[in-house]
């Protein structure tokens, strides 16, 4: 499936939805709710594009937006476009720092994908195209708790009168720290009908919180700022993890230590987890559709390894569910690990 075919046709039918009569108004709550957080943290949505009559054929990106900043579209091929706020669309690897413009088709191309992740977060969408199935209704059609305490809400924004079963779904996730009014969009699935037929858009939503941490809740022990050795548990096994082997698997790694491979450490760091370390958005050697996390240095360890690498890092996984986020972020413990009497000792 060709991306620059398939994005016109999808706009196309971008707006064949109107507004929802809700039968639980906890949905357009958390819709409020959703809008105010991704407008202001770190919004990070993983698109997907599938064709549902016809061949399987599929089409995907990731997608960053820091509100006010800067936003970057990650394609399968390796190919990263970043554009900052004010600014046009160019090829680049550091988040806009540098690069090249696109050709136009192409910028057009990007415009829609950021348009794909907008679109389930409209406050006003389109009309019907089959009023025969009457109003529009937003149904609570599955509650469950998630393997890490959460609890997850899946809407169907279905119909009066339903004739077909993939009507558009939206998953609310309430982490357990959380106020009731603060559960927060996850999932987005639901069918774009075409000239060319149906295609089905699917988009997994996370967010990091780009604010200080103050919370009453336990956190893992914050790294130590020095070059000197770390005690802490063993890694999970000697397998190098991408960033998106840490992304896909947070909830079973959180608080685990993992191998990652860095290629390069990009832009200016931040103190994300407050205790004085170096955050920055780092690059893994995997070559993957989406290579890119974050990683919290301790300022000692980082003039170690410095930018460029490739150089191995051991991160103790850290998922911010306190901060209404599941995003995770890899907390560096150092560059090498040996084993003294059951410990796992980490240094630079």
């Amino acid at each position: 499936m060709r991306l620059t075919s398939l994005l016109a046709i999808l706009l196309s039918a971008a707006l064949s939805l109107r507004a929802a009569e809700q039968d639980d108004p906890r949905f357009a709550q958390w819709m409020d709710f959703s809008r105010t957080e991704f407008g202001r943290n770190h919004l990070i949505a993983n698109v997907k594009l599938q064709s549902i009559d016809g061949e399987s054929r599929t089409v995907e990106c990731r997608f960053d937006r820091y509100p006010g900043k800067v936003e970057r579209i990650q394609t399968p091929t390796g190919l990263s476009y970043a554009r900052k706020t004010g600014k046009k669309w160019i090829e680049s690897e550091d988040w806009g720092e540098s690069g090249k413009p696109p050709k136009k088709e192409r910028a057009a191309h990007l415009d829609d994908w950021v348009d794909f992740v907008d679109l389930p977060l409209r406050k006003e969408i389109g009309e019907p195209r089959d009023k025969s199935q009457g109003a529009i209704v937003v149904r609570l059609v599955d509650q469950h708790p998630t393997e890490n305490g959460e609890e997850e809400f899946v809407f169907e924004r279905g119909r009066e009168k339903q004739t077909g079963v993939n009507y558009p779904r939206l998953t609310f996730v309430k982490y357990k720290n959380s106020k009731p009014e603060e559960a927060i969009l996850s999932e987005y699935s639901g069918p774009v009908y075409t000239p060319d037929g149906r295609v089905q858009l699917n988009i997994q939503y996370g967010l990091m919180v780009s604010v200080k941490m103050d919370v009453a809740t336990p956190t893992p022990a914050a790294v130590n700022p020095s070059t000197q050795s770390e005690t802490s548990t063993a890694p999970v096994s000697a397998k190098i993890y991408t960033f998106q082997d840490v992304e896909k698997n947070k909830a079973k790694l959180k608080d685990k230590v993992v191998k990652i491979e860095i290629s390069k450490v990009l832009g200016e760091p931040s103190d994300l987890m407050g205790n004085g370390t170096l955050r920055f958005i780092a690059k893994d050697t995997s070559n993957g559709a989406a290579p890119y996390g974050q990683v919290a240095f301790p300022r000692e360890g980082f003039e170690k390894v410095g930018r460029e690498g490739p150089f191995v890092i051991y991160a103790r996984v850290h998922v911010f569910t306190e901060q209404k986020s599941a995003a995770a972020i890899s907390v560096a413990l150092g560059t090498s690990v040996k084993t003294e009497n059951g410990k796992a000792i980490y240094s630079w």
